[in-house]
């Protein structure tokens, strides 16, 4: 029998990042492959038809999405409705699986599974690391202690993560449950006409067309993803390199982090830079088509969806080695080097040193790994396998 299953998640709003992203791709590829999929979440006031116009897939794949009103205080990220909605409706359901951590509505809603004996799954998205835990470290332990967090994780069935680090750094946490690794896969992009967006992106930002090479940065704007740093690093190369320029189509988030940026931006004078905000939405993915190299200067990742997304483009990429993807060194997708401003220099000058080519060569390399280990399909028969574990477990 198919497994019905209920994924709640803190949003679905498409400027939180990759989340949203994996909870769209899983929760679709789990439709086809004949699982009962239905998708609960909160959200703001008026933002619902925005929300939902963001993830065509899962209307399309008849995937219910449902978004409900937060309460208050805001901090703690609980709704009503999304509780009442949980307990109504859980005969409906066999297994619960949680993306994020932090909000008491995740927790609430887990509590509710439990109580009736049914399993729940958790993918915590990098948010158990050590770099993500010393952020605002008093309010995360107030959650784990009084708010629910803590039992969220001591008492699931299933903890998933990314990568091997991701689970190493959060061991001493001794989490309750099975702790798995799960990777995320690839949404394609679905441009129907790759040269009209390509044309569509340089209109609205002509000074991409005198560049010969485009670095891109595509993630948010948050003090996590290294962008000062790449910054930085792009500074020291440029003048080596006259044909190049960074593209920092950037996710609005921290302001005061994106001060700073924009800031170092205007000091470097003519350095050919450009941060812009102003793409959001799915129809953001267009800036993949103006882009030669692809980098993720993050000081923490999960399992990156954007990193993922341009690898699938067929971009060669320039990352940390914190985004944990060791693979696109090792099959030659790109180049890893340590979170600092040498690292990404020295990562910037041995790509753009590289002829057409060999950049050419690097990207199907990099669309390669996706094509044979990241995919949504292999992800869901993955996560059919768990929680096929976990019900056998319950037994």
């Amino acid at each position: 029998m198919a497994a019905r299953v209920l994924i709640v998640t803190p949003t679905m709003d498409f400027r939180f990042g990759g989340p949203p992203r994996v909870v769209n791709g899983s929760a679709v590829a789990l439709a086809r492959a004949g699982c009962e999929v239905e998708v609960a979440t909160m959200g703001d006031t008026g933002e619902a038809e925005e929300i939902r116009a963001a993830w065509p897939e899962m209307a399309e794949q008849q995937v219910p999405l449902h978004i409900f009103a937060r309460g208050f205080p805001r901090l703690i990220g609980r709704s009503r409705g999304l509780t009442e909605f949980v307990r109504s409706n859980l005969d409906r359901f066999d297994l619960l699986h949680v993306h994020c951590i932090w909000e008491t509505g995740l927790a609430d809603a887990a509590r509710i599974f439990r109580k009736a004996g049914k399993p729940v799954v958790v993918s915590p998205h990098g948010m158990l690391v050590r770099w993500e835990l010393r952020q605002s470290r008093i309010k995360k332990r107030i959650a784990r202690m009084f708010f629910g967090t803590g039992a969220l994780l001591n008492r699931s069935d299933a903890v998933l993560f990314g990568t091997q680090e991701e689970a190493d750094e959060a061991s001493p946490l001794r989490l309750g449950g099975q702790v798995l690794l799960m990777p995320n896969g690839a949404t394609p992009l679905h441009i129907v006409d790759a040269s009209a967006a390509r044309e569509s992106v340089r209109d609205k930002f002509p000074a991409i067309r005198e560049w010969e090479r485009t670095v891109l940065y595509f993630s948010r704007l948050h003090h996590k993803k290294g962008l000062d740093l790449l910054v930085e690093a792009f500074a020291r190369v440029y003048r080596d390199f006259p044909g190049a320029g960074l593209f920092a189509a950037a996710i609005e988030q921290d302001l005061e982090y994106e001060a700073r940026v924009r800031s170092k931006i205007a000091a470097l004078g003519d350095v050919p830079i450009l941060l812009t905000t102003e793409i959001s939405g799915p129809s953001a993915r267009t800036v993949f088509t103006v882009a030669d190299i692809f980098s993720l200067p993050s000081h923490q990742e999960g399992f990156s969806i954007a990193l993922l997304e341009a690898a699938s483009e067929g971009l060669p990429l320039l990352i940390t080695d914190m985004c944990h993807m060791q693979e696109v060194a090792d099959e030659g997708a790109g180049v890893v080097v340590p979170v600092t401003v040498d690292g990404l220099e020295e990562g910037l000058r041995k790509l753009l040193s590289l002829d057409d080519a060999a950049l050419a060569e690097m990207g199907r390399r990099a669309a390669g790994v996706i094509a044979t280990r990241y995919t949504w399909e292999s992800v869901a028969a993955r996560l059919i396998a768990v929680y096929a574990a976990v019900f056998a477990g319950k037994g």
